[in-house]
């Protein structure tokens, strides 16, 4: 009874409970939630096929890709089998030219050695044998130097080369040929050198002062005086006065008398002179050129030529005129050549070591006939017919009475 007591009160009691709960929506609100779970369940479908989609791409793209890097590797495998390929020719090359540089080097190490066994067989006699003859063959060329050119300071040299052969010898039986060298040398030293070039270079300047002198009869002066008094100016107020020195003038010069007194220079035109001074230039110029060549005879022709002319036509009481003369004679009592020796006494001691030594011959007497003349006979001895084309045009031209009667 209890129990069905306590039921009864416990129902009772729920009774005002469910009073107190709202009250239910109308039917509206459920095909809300329907219609928002259908369009969830269509977006997740939706975003399932992209997902499927963009997998599905990206699986394309990954199989892409994969066969992109197969074909790489594929030809990265190709490409260095190839260069294996050709790594191992070029090895090949390389072994073969290595192969040839080696038999090559055995080849020239073959020559090196005969060349060796070569030089080695030459005994010391065949060394100093070349050595003898070279130094007879430069003694050779210092005479020919002194003779033919005079060219003291090459000999020298050729000599003092000659000494320096003998001297690597180290042969005491040479110490006589080395002695007579020596002297050789000594006697070249002691020989005074000529200046050619300052020669030439005072025949040039003699040329240039001849147009300085003057004439003896004064030609030229009057003949300025002239000029200078029938001057024609160029102003037109001044006709009446040009006119009449350009009359004075014709008339001055369509006769021309010149009074000769008792001096003893020659009478010449007014125009001669020009050609006066370009004779000495000429003589002058013969000069200069036979002094390289060493033409004794042709340059103090020149030289007594050009003297006598400025003392005939020139005025020597002028200063100038007294100075080129002067000059002149200095340059005639100057040598153009110098006194060498006959003969290097080195020289036959020399050839006969050589004969001795190297062709094994006996002894040659030596002839007075093959003894070299001395460079300054040759040249005095020689014909002057031997000189340059121009030279002998020139001298040729001046060797007329009158040295102003030609033009150059």
């Amino acid at each position: 009874m209890t129990e069905q007591k306590q039921s009864t009160d416990a129902a009772e009691t729920k009774l005002p409970q469910q009073d107190a709960t709202p009250p239910r929506k109308p039917k509206q609100r459920g095909w809300v939630s329907s219609t928002l779970s259908i369009a969830i369940s269509l977006a997740i479908g939706i975003g399932g096929l992209y997902l499927y989609y963009h997998h599905q791409q990206q699986n394309a793209e990954l199989s892409a890709d994969s066969l992109t890097l197969r074909q790489e590797v594929a030809s990265l495998v190709q490409q260095q089998s190839a260069n294996e390929q050709r790594f191992a020719s070029e090895l090949q090359e390389l072994t073969t030219a290595l192969q040839q540089a080696s038999s090559q080097n055995q080849q020239l190490n073959s020559h090196v050695a005969e060349l060796q066994n070569r030089i080695s067989a030459l005994s010391n006699t065949d060394i100093e044998n070349w050595r003898l003859a070279q130094a007879s063959s430069l003694i050779k060329m210092a005479g020919r130097k002194i003779w033919s050119e005079q060219n003291i300071t090459t000999a020298i040299a050729l000599l003092k080369d000659a000494d320096q052969n003998l001297a690597e010898m180290g042969d005491p039986s040479l110490h006589s040929a080395r002695k007579a060298i020596m002297v050789d040398i000594d006697s070249l030293t002691k020989i005074k050198q000529i200046d050619l070039d300052g020669i030439i270079l005072m025949l040039n300047q003699l040329a240039n002062q001849v147009g300085n002198l003057h004439l003896a009869n004064k030609i030229e002066q009057a003949a300025s005086e002239k000029a200078n008094q029938h001057d024609i100016t160029t102003s037109l107020a001044d006709w009446r006065q040009n006119l009449s020195n350009s009359w004075h003038s014709f008339m001055d010069n369509f006769i021309t008398i010149t009074p000769r007194d008792d001096s003893k220079a020659p009478l010449l035109a007014p125009n001669q002179g020009v050609y006066l001074r370009e004779n000495i230039r000429a003589k002058l110029l013969i000069a200069a050129q036979a002094v390289p060549r060493q033409q004794v005879t042709i340059y103090q022709d020149a030289l007594t030529d050009v003297q006598s002319w400025v003392k005939a036509y020139f005025d020597l009481s002028n200063p100038e005129a007294e100075h080129f003369l002067n000059s002149v004679d200095s340059l005639q009592k100057r040598p153009l050549s110098i006194d060498v020796p006959e003969q290097l006494s080195s020289q036959p001691i020399l050839a006969e070591l050589v004969r001795k030594r190297i062709y094994h011959l006996p002894p040659a007497e030596v002839s007075p006939k093959t003894k070299p003349l001395p460079h300054s006979t040759q040249y005095q001895t020689g014909d002057p017919s031997e000189t340059q084309p121009e030279a002998q045009s020139l001298s040729t031209t001046s060797e007329t009475t009158d040295p102003a009667a030609e033009e150059i």
